[in-house]
């Protein structure tokens, strides 16, 4: 009886050292609060903000796609888009030791969606918003980067021909980007942003080769590569796996890379770390 005791009151301890080590690692994540970055005049954009306890020096905005609207709340709640792949993986760059931005759509696009999924992705008061944040962000980190998916390919792209100085970003990340110009409607980096050759950060493309989605096919990434004709570096991966439902262009899809955020975030962070 006294041995069964003995094991018992160990097991316990065992169990209650392993609760407290999963809490230092739960306590160790970094901590997420809203904050409002004024970007122009009169305008601010609502931010998510994640400080990681171990900086490693550099900092990511993520730039969610679609209409890029969050609804974010002052106590940092999320109305929209909680699942778009990069809202989805903040903590994760977090947890890379990435000083992390998810900003909202800026306080004057919040009427309607029209500004949004059109003409403001390639505005020079988007580009300038995206500056804003990318100086305050230099604040905390010697580095700022841009990583945006699908329709934010036109905002990181836009930044990055319009911005310089201290407000310029220091490297491009676009994954399941709207590159070309794939039919007479849709927007695209091609035709609605242009200038490309302003753009001379190393850039990284990311794809699905499965991607479904009719304005981001994974054929378009090479023509596209060829017009970044000054850009330090162009670097292309092709990605595979996970799985795909519903609408081929949300996030619960190849374009959206469902069941693979990892393979996602851990290509994204070395590659960011080597720039």
């Amino acid at each position: 009886m006294r041995l069964a005791a003995r094991a018992t009151r160990t097991a316990v301890r065992a169990v209650i050292a392993s609760i407290a080590a999963l809490g230092i690692a739960v306590g160790a994540r970094a901590a997420e609060r809203a904050v409002d970055i004024p970007t122009r005049a009169g305008v601010s954009v609502r931010t998510l903000l994640l400080e990681p306890s171990s900086p490693n020096g550099a900092a990511v905005i993520l730039l969610a796609g679609g209409t890029g609207r969050l609804e974010l709340t002052p106590d940092g709640g999320i109305g929209q888009n909680r699942n778009n792949q990069l809202v989805r993986t903040r903590q994760d760059y977090a947890d890379e030791g990435f000083v992390t931005l998810v900003p909202d759509v800026a306080a004057d696009q919040k009427d309607g969606n029209a500004g949004v999924v059109g003409a403001y992705r390639w505005s020079a008061e988007h580009a300038q918003d995206i500056g804003a944040m990318v100086a305050w962000l230099r604040t905390r980190a010697a580095k700022v980067h841009l990583v945006g998916t699908s329709r934010a390919a036109m905002s990181v792209a836009n930044a990055a021909v319009r911005l310089d100085g201290a407000q310029r970003p220091d490297s491009l990340v676009i994954t399941s980007g709207m590159l070309m110009q794939v039919n007479g409607r849709a927007p695209s980096v091609e035709k609605s942003v242009g200038n490309l050759d302003r753009i001379t950060q190393p850039v990284l493309l990311i794809y699905h080769k499965d991607d479904a989605c009719n304005v981001s096919p994974p054929d378009k990434v090479a023509p596209f590569k060829a017009l970044l004709t000054k850009a330090a570096s162009v670097d292309v991966v092709m990605l595979s796996g996970g799985s795909t439902k519903g609408d081929p262009c949300e996030a619960a899809s190849y374009h959206g890379y469902l069941g693979i955020d990892r393979d996602v975030v851990k290509t994204v962070s070395p590659w960011l770390k080597g720039h």
